[in-house]
């Protein structure tokens, strides 16, 4: 049993040093975190895991790897940004994915996802577990925390196993960490044990007693494992006194296997034949030249009538899209805070903070409240996602995105491309925004800028002339993450489908449909761009200008803002050349200003332009917080001006 474990780890170490040598020979590039002195942590991880239960890993994630997978030459031809790699040359040192394995760079940012990654596998009786390591670098951020703490509420089936090797990157732990480890762990409900690198009969005794509790008992586990990096942490940025390297090369159990075991010097040379053939292998295949292109939206669209729907608020039509979805597909959950309809512990039912959940808790059993942990909630999304099932999302406010911005721009905006579509990743985030509501500064903005230009992540903003139910249905069908913007006067609105009087209104046969506003039988001369929201002012604001001024404004309202299809924007300013575009978030570097800078590259004339937005703070006073957003009054001025 040593003997094989030893083997293992050795070639792991042989690859490893093969790793150093091929980039100081200029044949990889970047960077690489060799975990050498670590070897046989993921080994004996590894020998009471079943093939089935996944691994999630970090940016020192290739003996987790190895550990459990023997095609070399995919794994340098990884390395090597070769097609033939394990992710195509996509994902190099630090992002590995093969079918039970994942792997980012982002310090603590898997963490949740191996909690929703467990919580997938719970839900379907799988039986299979999920190990995810740390560093003990990541002790310091806060997103272990959140996960530590729904792992062990939920009773998740995920072993988090922290290689303390006592630094990060050139920092001692002294310096970085307060308290006790042991403490940390259990104060938020995890099973501690604790073992050594140095005694591989106890590490591989502890590790199958946490793969146990977590698989029979559905536990979340923690497992600390002391160990000692004995290279640096990345090529030769090490800082550490030699002595005390040297010190932990005399103790270095590979070190002594190779040294005094006669079969180690023949296994060690057959590996070292066996890692050369794959070297040579691996550099036959073809380099990644570009990375692959994101698929575009149609630019060929017609249009059709809006047809009459009964009237119905809002809000209620968003209940009704997510209560076909839990009826239509067993494997949705809905994770996110207050979203449970609960009368046990409180006066009156609640079901989310815009009663859009109102009592799905009730009737399906996978809706779940969770802590105030936006990022965490996401994360799991991401791993529910990732394991199968269609994970939603709801995040109380859309300002609370930006705590949440990690998860979809690092790990479910990249995944699918990032691993060569090995994984999908069915998440969808709703979330209300915007202002008029009195919320103040930091409960009222419209941020949703800030995910624009992500690729693959679809972003979509709901109006009051596009029926939810329709929206929700096309977006249930992605693979990949959708971010759902519900601006919060949109909630208590009719959905309204009658053209107001002197226009006709129309939508494209997209699955996210553009609405258009045309004056009846003439031509119109000013274009106004808007999307959610801001619709309903919009309106208002052109039929000002019609009765006022007899100004024809045509109204482009897109449902899809992220990635924009821009033709039937282009083809209206062809026609007037003359452009509002109006959003009730900043106008810097924001969607209006991206629209105009596509339509100026497309060649498209335009004579004036003006944007609307809010570039302050947004303050408490009502009065104030409407004066300072895009109103009917500042609408209508600026297509008074931009007609003059």
């Amino acid at each position: 049993m040593t003997n094989h474990i030893f083997e293992k780890g050795l070639r792991i170490r042989l690859v490893e040093e093969k790793l150093l040598e091929l980039f100081q020979e200029g044949k990889l590039n970047g960077t690489v975190h060799t975990c050498i002195g670590q070897e046989l942590i993921g080994v004996c991880l590894a020998e009471n895991l079943k093939h089935e239960d996944y691994v999630i890993s970090n940016h020192r994630g290739h003996g987790h790897l190895l550990s459990r997978e023997d095609d070399l030459t995919a794994f340098f031809a990884e390395l090597m940004g070769r097609k033939n790699g394990i992710c195509q040359g996509m994902g190099g040192s630090q992002h590995l994915c093969t079918s039970n394995f994942l792997s980012n760079g982002i310090q603590g940012g898997m963490t949740p996802l191996a909690a929703g990654l467990a919580m997938a596998q719970k839900i379907r009786g799988a039986g299979q577990v999920v190990c995810c390591f740390i560093g003990d670098g990541t002790l310091g951020e806060g997103i272990i925390y959140e996960a530590f703490n729904i792992a062990a509420k939920w009773e998740l089936p995920v072993i988090y196993v922290l290689e303390n090797n006592r630094i990060a990157q050139s920092t001692s732990i002294k310096q970085t960490l307060a308290g006790d480890i042991q403490k940390r762990a259990e104060g938020f409900g995890l099973k501690y044990q604790k073992t050594n690198i140095w005694d591989v009969e106890d590490m591989i005794r502890t590790f199958g007693e946490a793969v146990s509790n977590a698989r029979e008992h559905s536990t979340a586990q923690f497992v600390e494992v002391d160990v000692y990096r004995l290279y640096s942490h990345s090529k030769s940025d090490d800082n550490r006194d030699a002595s005390e390297v040297a010190s932990f090369r005399e103790k270095d159990l590979l070190g002594k296997f190779l040294a005094e075991d006669p079969s180690a010097t023949d296994y060690a040379a057959a590996t070292k034949q066996e890692i050369n053939a794959a070297v040579k292998k691996a550099a036959e295949g073809a380099l990644l030249t570009e990375s692959p292109k994101q698929p575009q939206r149609e630019d060929s669209v017609s249009f059709a009538p809006i047809k009459h729907i009964e009237g119905k608020r809002v809000n209620e039509l968003i209940y009704e899209a997510l209560k076909t979805q839990f009826e239509q597909d067993n494997r949705t959950v809905l994770i996110g805070e207050d979203i449970q309809y609960v009368t046990k512990f409180t006066p009156e039912p609640y079901g989310g903070a815009f009663k859009v959940t109102k009592d799905l808790s009730e009737r399906f059993p996978h809706v779940h409240n969770t802590p105030i942990s936006e990022a965490a909630i996401v994360g799991i999304g991401n791993g529910l996602a990732i394991g199968g099932q269609r994970a939603i999302v709801e995040v109380m406010f859309g300002d609370f995105l930006t705590l949440a911005f990690d998860q979809l721009l690092n790990h479910a905006s990249k995944f699918r491309t990032m691993f060569a579509g090995k994984v999908n990743v069915p998440l969808l985030v709703r979330t209300p925004m915007g202002g008029r509501r009195g919320y103040g500064p930091t409960h009222s903005q419209s941020i949703e800028k800030f995910f624009l230009g992500i690729p693959d992540l679809c972003v979509l903003a709901l109006n009051h002339r596009v029926d939810p139910r329709k929206v929700y249905a096309s977006a249930f069908q992605e693979n990949g993450p959708v971010l759902m913007i519900e601006n919060k006067v949109l909630y208590t609105q009719m959905l309204d489908t009658d053209a107001p009087a002197g226009f006709e209104l129309a939508l494209t046969n997209e699955a996210y449909p553009v609405v258009k506003m045309t004056p009846i039988g003439r031509s119109p001369e000013v274009t106004i761009l808007c999307y959610g929201g801001m619709l309903n002012e919009v309106e208002k604001a052109a039929q000002t200008a019609f009765v006022e001024e007899e100004i024809l404004c045509e109204i482009i309202c897109p449902t899809q803002i992220n990635p924009a299809g821009r033709k039937v924007v282009a083809e209206s300013v062809r026609s007037t050349g003359r452009l509002v575009v109006v959003e009730e978030g900043s106008s810097v570097a924001a969607f209006g200003s991206e629209v105009v800078s596509s339509l100026l590259e497309d060649g498209v004339p335009i004579r004036a332009v003006k944007r609307l937005g809010n570039n302050e703070i947004i303050p408490s006073s009502f009065e104030g917080e409407l004066e300072c957003l895009p109103s009917v009054q500042s609408i209508f001025k600026s297509i008074v001006e931009i007609s003059s």
